[in-house]
């Protein structure tokens, strides 16, 4: 629906390398990006968040960093509007995310923890404050993620092509877009930037592989590569979620010590580079059979030799020519994605839509999914 009112989105994701925010207006088949920042993630936040995890799984609405982060948003979106000259008066709602600390499933019960909280961020900015998004799904029914494809299929859907957006953030999920052959769906196919990240924290101390540099130097290892695609996750079918939780450095090390090889933290680096590019392009060929077009955004985006890899691999895994691009190559910058997801799912909740999510994340039922936080 049309909406010219002016919306927030802000976000982090679950690397915790910066704070996202956002301000746009939605138009009935498009939008219209007025601002995007991104800013760094206070360190003293983020190694209280790491040293704490276990707490905060257990309670974490009564621990102070659920107020920090809350107070860091407020400030971020506080200065932003005072940069850009917009009054809070202007902004109709701010979409808010926050920080995952958990995403799993126990007992067979889907459990996603956010912290930050909405009701202090409504209070610091005097503007309201949508949040909630995945647990209302959860309570659904639904796995709670990814809640993109259907903000993907508003903005990029193509009637003639078999389009997928994909976001490759620390997990990857894919969008397949609506045309006259198929309904938009998705899910989180594994990895993303998640396994290449904490094996360059680890070995190299430094938080990223810039452009997919160091990967590109080394060699991929065959054989294990074949036993990265012989995890579990990767064979189960959609509806399905993950996160890192799951992917993360004691699965590298559980996988190596199968292997019991001395492989060189390079060529590991590398092989962990194909294997996230490998598991979504099987993972996109056994649910969808083919495609036309794979648009990438998120941080993966600007992973060069991951771009690479998904490009090669794309010629070999699908009978037909897949172009493989950015989201840039549609016009969108790839960073401003994710705050526009979040910035439209405020803009759905206020004017009352309700978002089917049925074949995406397995929910019951189309609902409304956010809570409305107002300024007190």
């Amino acid at each position: 629906m049309a909406d010219n009112k002016l919306y927030i989105g802000i976000l982090t994701g679950t690397s915790m390398d910066s704070i996202d925010c956002g301000i746009y207006r939605f138009n009935e088949d498009n939008y219209e990006i007025l601002a995007f920042y991104e800013n760094e993630y206070p360190l003293k936040i983020k190694n209280k968040i790491k040293q704490n995890l276990k707490e905060l799984r257990k309670n974490h609405t009564e621990s102070v960093l659920n107020i920090d982060i809350a107070n860091e948003f407020a400030s971020i979106v506080n200065e932003i509007l005072l940069k850009e000259n917009i009054s809070s008066t202007d902004i109709k709602a701010i979409g808010m995310h926050g920080q995952t600390i958990s995403h799993l499933k126990e007992n067979n019960q889907n459990i996603s923890i956010q912290l930050g909280s909405p009701k202090i961020l409504s209070k610091k900015t005097n503007i309201k404050v949508i949040s909630n998004f995945r647990q209302h799904d959860i309570d659904n029914g639904g796995e709670g993620a990814p809640l993109a494809p259907l903000f993907h299929d508003y903005f990029f859907k193509s009637k003639d092509k078999k389009r997928i957006i994909l976001n490759i953030g620390g997990i990857s999920n894919v969008s397949l877009l609506a045309s006259s052959n198929n309904k938009v769906s998705g899910y989180d196919t594994g990895p993303g930037n998640t396994l290449i990240d904490s094996w360059m924290r680890e070995n190299y101390n430094v938080n990223y592989d810039n452009d997919g540099f160091e990967a590109s130097s080394h060699k991929v290892i065959d054989s294990l590569l074949y036993n990265f695609m012989e995890d579990d996750y990767l064979k189960m079918k959609s509806p399905k979620s993950t996160t890192t939780e799951y992917f993360c450095y004691e699965w590298i090390c559980k996988k190596l010590k199968i292997t019991e090889n001395n492989y060189s933290k390079g060529d590991i680096l590398s092989t962990l580079t194909m294997f996230s590019a490998l598991s979504i392009l099987q993972s996109l060929k056994d649910n969808y059979s083919y495609c036309d077009e794979i648009y990438v955004c998120g941080g993966g985006a600007f992973n060069k030799t991951l771009m690479n890899n998904l490009d090669k691999l794309a010629s070999k895994i699908f009978s037909n020519k897949v172009v493989i691009d950015t989201t840039a190559g549609l016009g969108v910058n790839p960073k401003t994605v994710e705050t526009g997801l979040f910035a439209w799912l405020a803009m759905s909740r206020v004017n009352n839509v309700i978002l089917d999510y049925t074949n995406v994340t397995g929910s019951n039922k189309p609902l409304l999914i956010g809570t409305i936080y107002d300024p007190m």
